[in-house]
């Protein structure tokens, strides 16, 4: 599944956040300023769940609540012992708050929709999502580019990397660029990984300046859901008072994406 590993690292990153936005209602809460309709306290459940279109198979992850104390911090767990189901579908935990399903000879297809649903606490844990569909047309021009040194480096080009796609639905996209830079040196401007903000269009244009090092770029286009890129959006403006979840009973998000990947190479200019 093309890095859908970098997602779970981003879920990481969006878990840590739904933690920040439960701290900080709670606390506002405790001042008397109630900020939204919502029953937040530290039993609500947190979710984690990307369906890809294509895959064979599902996980869907559960923790606790992290809860800030007065002297200490208790920190989230995975919650176990859980019937969690999917499309009526029991999943099998795998490992502590970890369950999965494995659709044998099918497929996650653009289109179906999913069902997540359990009981926690009480209170039934419900969310859908719509697979979305293949990513068509996706093209990058040009397909090579020459890297000059920085010495040569000529800062008046203003020549550009233009990815392209079909998007006959004005979905949301997100476009992940791994390069063969390794390690990161982020201090030079030169970077393995690079996660751009979601966003609606058939395009994405980023300057050839951002190709620091030979060797073949790969550029991966998302098709993303809206409930994906309102939680994204909140991250990146660290909008913690006002949080965003599509799943009913619970914070975290159950989505689901599709992806079409590119490259582009990039040569060492010969002087």
């Amino acid at each position: 599944m093309e890095k859908k590993v970098f997602f779970f690292r981003l879920l990481r990153k969006l878990i840590m956040t739904v933690q920040l936005f439960a701290m900080t209602m709670l606390i506002m809460f405790g001042c008397g300023e109630p900020l939204m309709e919502y029953d937040v306290n530290t039993a609500i459940p947190v979710v984690e769940c990307f369906l890809q279109e294509g895959a064979d198979s599902l996980t869907v992850r559960v923790y606790s609540m992290e809860e800030f104390l007065k002297d200490d911090v208790k920190l989230s767990r995975p919650i176990g012992q859980l019937k969690v189901n999917v499309n009526n579908f029991e999943l099998t935990e795998t490992a502590s708050g970890t369950y999965s399903l494995h659709l044998n000879e099918d497929s996650i297809r653009g289109g179906q929709e999913y069902a997540l649903n359990f009981d926690y606490n009480g209170k039934n844990i419900e969310a859908t999502t719509t697979i979305p569909l293949p990513i068509h047309s996706l093209t990058v021009e040009p397909q090579s580019i020459e890297l000059w040194s920085s010495f040569y480096w000529n800062y008046s080009d203003t020549t550009q990397v233009v990815v392209s796609w079909d998007d006959p639905d004005n979905s949301f996209y997100q476009v992940y660029i791994e390069s063969p830079n390794n390690p990161d040196m982020p201090s030079v401007g030169i970077f393995r990984y690079r996660m751009m903000q979601p966003f609606k269009g058939d395009r994405y244009a980023v300057s050839i300046r951002e190709f620091r090092s030979t060797g073949t770029h790969t550029i991966y286009v998302y098709r993303v859901g809206k409930d994906y890129a309102e939680l994204y959006e909140r991250i990146s403006a660290s909008d913690l008072a006002n949080p965003v979840s599509y799943i009913q009973n619970a914070f975290g998000i159950f989505t689901s994406i599709s992806v079409a990947r590119t490259n582009i190479r990039v040569y060492e200019a010969s002087y």
